[in-house]
């Protein structure tokens, strides 16, 4: 079995919405990359992805979801990792 790839992208102006999603993962041990908005490389990267800087933004195995959306992201969770070959 394959491992996950997640990232999460957070700011600083939506701390109570990061701090939930960061909570998501952590109840649930997922280990995850966490990228900062503050972080120039790391805002080029939210911005090329979703076209914007809303947080939180998860991001599994290149699947994209924009916003704390607990249901949809339980969702891409629950899928089989893929396998890199």
């Amino acid at each position: 079995m394959g491992d996950y790839h997640v990232t999460l992208f957070v700011s600083p102006w939506n701390k109570t919405g990061c701090d939930e999603a960061k909570d998501f993962l952590e109840n649930r041990g997922i280990q995850y990359v966490e990228k900062n908005t503050q972080d120039h490389g790391a805002r080029g990267e939210l911005i090329k992805k979703t076209g914007g800087l809303d947080t939180p933004t998860l991001v599994v195995n290149g699947h994209t979801v924009v916003g704390y959306l607990p249901n949809k992201w339980e969702h891409l969770l629950s899928e089989e990792p893929l396998e890199l070959t």
